[in-house]
């Protein structure tokens, strides 16, 4: 990334924040990775290329439960199937991008925190439901609404209220309550509840319910979920993802999926929609800043049988 990229990122930055009277300095933080794709499916020639990305966090206290957020994120593709950013708002052909992609205000009340503006979003235990994450770049990709998250005893509970950011008048809608319980440090047990409003010309609102449970044991981690809608084919959907944590360090993942067509809010799924398959994965910390992440995906499209995958190779650092 060129030295004067990151220039216009402060610049912006302070002009975001300038009309404000800050109770501290502006917090900063960010990533910074480069990462190699190659993906192949049936009957088709394999594809690899490089992804470079850069984003940018600003976080601003107004007071001491009040905080103004934004964030700069950049990339860069060798090639345009490989972008994050491959939204209506962007060409066919560009291969780079550089938005003010996320704003809005944090408020913290007791156990609560509440966050309004626009933000990344995930549904579900394993982001089985939606997911527009933090990944994503540029515009377009991510929801505006009021998300609440927190804990009242051990209960974990969070809702989502809003829309997406979408390039036409077709910000469909989204709502999501998730409560999770953890009677011990070793089992919690969640369940999702949603509805997605679609503003597409014929496509159908959708609600949707999901059950989910995590054991933890030593260094074992193991969650499972669920999920329906209330279409009436192709409406179940379900991930099993097992993780060991070797020594802090070093870690490794399987995960089993289904997600059939209509099961999935609007066709969001973190996971490929009308796909199923094994993701296998891998995570090596190097240092506090630097990481090293390997994902081999295995994967068949469920309505015409076509066997796909995709590996990717991401270096890492946090500042």
């Amino acid at each position: 990334m060129k030295k004067t990229t990151l220039i216009a990122l402060c610049t912006l930055l302070n002009l975001a924040f300038a009309p404000v009277a800050l109770a501290d300095p502006v917090e900063l933080s960010g990533d910074l990775s480069l990462k190699y794709q190659r993906d192949h499916e049936d009957g088709e020639s394999a594809k690899d290329g490089l992804v470079s990305t850069l984003t940018l966090k600003a976080k601003a206290k107004l007071n001491e439960n009040t905080f103004l957020y934004t964030r700069l994120g950049a990339q860069n593709v060798s090639k345009t199937q490989f972008r994050d950013f491959d939204t209506p708002y962007y060409s066919d052909g560009k291969k780079e991008v550089f938005a003010l992609d996320q704003f809005g205000v944090i408020w913290n009340k007791d156990e609560l925190t509440y966050k309004l503006g626009r933000q990344d979003i995930t549904v579900g235990a394993t982001a089985l439901l939606y997911s527009r994450s933090d990944s994503n770049i540029g515009q377009g990709a991510f929801a505006d609404g009021l998300l609440i998250n927190g804990n009242v005893g051990n209960t974990e509970i969070s809702a989502f209220f809003g829309q997406e950011d979408n390039y036409s008048s077709d910000d469909n809608r989204l709502y999501a309550v998730r409560a999770a319980y953890s009677p011990n440090d070793t089992w919690t047990y969640g369940a999702t509840a949603a509805r997605y409003v679609n503003k597409e010309a014929g496509q159908a609102n959708t609600n949707h319910l999901a059950v989910d449970g995590t054991y933890k044991y030593g260094k074992h981690n193991l969650t499972a979920e669920f999920a329906k809608s209330n279409s009436s084919v192709s409406n179940k959907a379900y991930a099993v993802v097992w993780g060991y944590d070797f020594d802090g360090k070093a870690a490794a993942s399987i995960t089993g999926f289904r997600v059939e067509e209509q099961a999935s809010m609007g066709g969001g799924s973190d996971f490929d929609n009308d796909n199923r398959g094994i993701h296998y994965g891998a995570n090596y910390q190097i240092n506090d800043a630097l990481s090293l992440e390997a994902v081999y995906k295995d994967q068949k499209q469920i309505s015409n049988g076509v066997k796909n995958n995709s590996t990717e190779i991401t270096l890492n650092y946090t500042f």
